[in-house]
């Protein structure tokens, strides 16, 4: 039977769920939290702006705290109101300006464009494809001088192995590699980024058991490719207790022990326990066992190591399940009992970063080129292959191409020798001319120097034209460059209004440091003397005259060996601890005026000191000072320019903070 207060209880709830419900349907899923002048500021254009400024890619507003958040529109309401001033005063239509911002937007876009449209999409691809790992076979042919001859070869071994022959011997007697070969082409396993582009590409084509249909060719030689596995790509955390076999005669005796271990663990012993007792593996014994690390069969042991195992141990601890222990594992280590641990599946978040700068490291360069070379054709670029073979033909091509004598017999300078439709064209003369700049210097004159040189000079309009729409086809990158826009803006009209004005008056100063001098004191200072000497035994008669009543000063101006003290009877200004390694000698050993220490190892000979005076801290005077309050009282008066500037700017840009709004979404999430 239910009762009247649970009920009641059923009651509260709905009643309570009811006007949450209600409050949802009135609150917009995205307000407007902030007003400045025209601009209308949505919650998560605030939230945007926090997380690219505060530099806290992954924080939601939510989970920090109320009084930052406030803070934070606080800082933003002020750095929108400065922008709309400097829109207010033309600044954006400056021509020096307006320079900036199309040599920032060049280099924006450039970047973003290649991001886009080559980096992402392949880091996509690699990602998507170490979701998994291959174990592949290969047969490897040389390119020799003879080419031909060395891709008849590898079209012969390929016309075999898909006949049916044995591809693992086929690799072990045919194979050029011969590490892969003597192995059958068996490679350890690979995922994407881990081996040569084209081979991989080749391998993830193929289904388990196949052999890819074409022969790959690579800038050593030609593959033949078949991929034997295709497996999910996880992390394994394994434990092991090895038997260690001195040699073959010792294998009975290895595997009657791993016998009596493993009739050990089927009757219940800790496997830890016995790992560190029997184990005869020090690196892993004090740890019961454990590899100190997880495995991947495509990366290793995960760590600065990378070790790879054994095939045989590997295969035994991937068959494993969970929990389970192997039976004896032979390697060339001996016998091995192995248990898998536990199994993760391989975060590919963590792996990005690093792919993403192998991936520029070794192909980037390569695919920007491409894709380069494919939008020329898109445009119409073409080049006079007759007008560069004849320019060519009268060129010193030992020569680098901003060398005036490089092109001096050149005689087809009106020859246009690229064109790009109604873009323009460059002509021989052009092309010749332009090689004098600084950019050309170490580029040959020869074929392929000139190609490179002429791929400089028109990339930059290739560019030009596929990035022009950038902002239409990404928003994202249209909202990048307002944020570079207005912060060159901001730049220019903070400039005028606050860094400019903030020049040193010392009236002002002195003021500001009449009200605060007491914060600033002069160190505690030693004025010491030393009687430098390079031999330990005359050091120590001396400071034995010392203790019998002779005068040090005496002493330190007939002995002393540093340079210069002599005359000065071995006195040094009074200096800090932090100025004189004496004075920090005297500070550690709490000496006090009059007092003699030594004869003390120092430098290549032996100093005896004596501390005459310890001068303590004082109110430094103005001058001494500037140096210690000049930033705070900076800082004071770069504050007040800010404030009346924002208050003057605010007549005309009203700043509406709509916190109701705000504390409904935080109160949300």
């Amino acid at each position: 039977m239910v009762s009247f207060s649970t009920l009641n209880a059923q009651k509260s709830k709905s009643s309570k769920a009811s006007k949450t419900a209600s409050l949802a349907s009135k609150t917009p899923v995205n307000p407007i939290v902030l007003t400045v002048g025209p601009e209308s500021i949505s919650y998560s254009d605030l939230e945007g702006a926090f997380r690219r400024n505060m530099n806290r890619k992954n924080v939601r507003l939510a989970d920090v705290s109320r009084d930052s958040v406030l803070d934070f529109m606080k800082l933003y309401a002020n750095y929108r109101l400065k922008v709309l001033d400097a829109y207010g005063r033309k600044v954006d239509q400056d021509s020096n300006v307006k320079v900036d911002i199309e040599q920032n937007r060049k280099l924006l876009a450039d970047n973003y464009f290649f991001e886009k449209k080559i980096v992402d999409p392949t880091i996509d691809k690699i990602l998507e494809r170490r979701k998994r790992e291959l174990q592949v076979a290969i047969i490897f042919v040389e390119k020799k001088s003879d080419t031909i001859a060395s891709f008849q070869k590898a079209q012969r071994l390929l016309g075999i192995v898909r006949a049916g022959a044995d591809f693992e011997k086929i690799a072990m007697d045919s194979s050029e590699d011969r590490e892969t070969g003597n192995k059958g082409g068996v490679l350890p396993f690979i995922t994407s980024g881990r081996i040569l582009r084209t081979v991989e590409d080749a391998a993830y084509s193929v289904a388990p058991g196949q052999i890819c249909p074409t022969i790959v060719n690579a800038r050593g030689g030609y593959f033949i490719v078949k991929t034997l596995r295709n497996e999910p790509r996880i992390r394994v955390r394994g434990s092991h207790i090895l038997v260690f076999m001195s040699g073959k005669d010792d294998s009975l005796n290895a595997s009657k022990k791993a016998d009596s271990l493993l009739g050990l663990l089927k009757v219940g012993q800790s496997f830890e326990t016995i790992a560190k007792t029997h184990s005869d593996d020090a690196s892993s014994k004090d740890k019961g066992g454990f590899l100190g690390a997880w495995y991947i069969r495509s990366k290793g042991l995960e760590g600065a190591s990378g070790d790879v195992l054994h095939p045989e141990f590997e295969r035994a601890l991937y068959e494993l399940k969970d929990g389970q222990i192997s039976g004896k594992v032979l390697t060339d280590y001996g016998v091995h009992i192995i248990r898998r641990d536990s199994t993760q599946v391989v975060n590919l978040e963590i792996e990005k970063e690093s792919a993403k700068k192998e991936y520029k490291r070794i192909y980037f360069e390569e695919d920007k080129r491409k894709m380069l070379d494919s939008l020329k054709l898109a445009y119409g670029w073409k080049l006079n292959s007759e007008a560069l073979a004849n320019m060519l033909s009268k060129t010193d091509t030992i020569k680098v191409i901003s060398d005036t004598i490089a092109f001096q017999h050149v005689n087809n300078r009106s020859d246009i020798l690229y064109s790009m439709g109604d873009k323009g064209y460059i002509s021989v003369g052009g092309f010749v001319d332009t090689t004098k700049r600084a950019e050309y210097r170490a580029i040959s004159a020869n074929y392929m120097g000139c190609v490179r040189a002429i791929d400089k000079m028109s990339d930059p309009l290739i560019m030009k034209l596929a990035t022009e729409s950038l902002e239409k086809e990404f928003a994202d990158f249209s909202g990048l460059m307002k944020e570079f826009r207005d912060g060159i803006l901001l730049f220019k009209v903070e400039e005028q209004e606050v860094w400019s004005k903030l020049k040193f008056d010392s009236l002002a100063a002195r003021a500001y440091w009449d009200s605060t001098k007491t914060h600033y004191k002069t160190d505690l200072k030693y004025d010491m003397s030393e009687i430098y000497i390079s031999n330990d035994s005359l050091a120590k008669a001396l400071k034995a005259r010392i203790d019998a009543g002779e005068k040090f000063d005496n002493i330190a101006g007939e002995y002393t060996e540093r340079s210069g003290f002599k005359e000065k009877k071995g006195r040094y200004t009074a200096q800090t601890i932090k100025e004189s390694k004496f004075s920090a000698i005297a500070e550690k050993k709490q000496l006090m005026p009059g007092d003699i220490y030594g004869p003390e190892s120092f430098e290549r000979g032996y100093s005896i000191l004596r501390v005459n005076e310890i001068i303590q801290p004082r109110e430094k005077r103005f001058e001494e000072a500037i140096s210690d309050f000049a930033p705070a009282y900076q800082d004071q008066v770069q504050k007040r320019f800010t404030e009346q500037w924002l208050s003057r700017i605010a007549v005309n840009y009203p700043v509406t903070k709509h916190i109701d709004k705000l504390d409904e979404i935080l109160k949300k999430k």
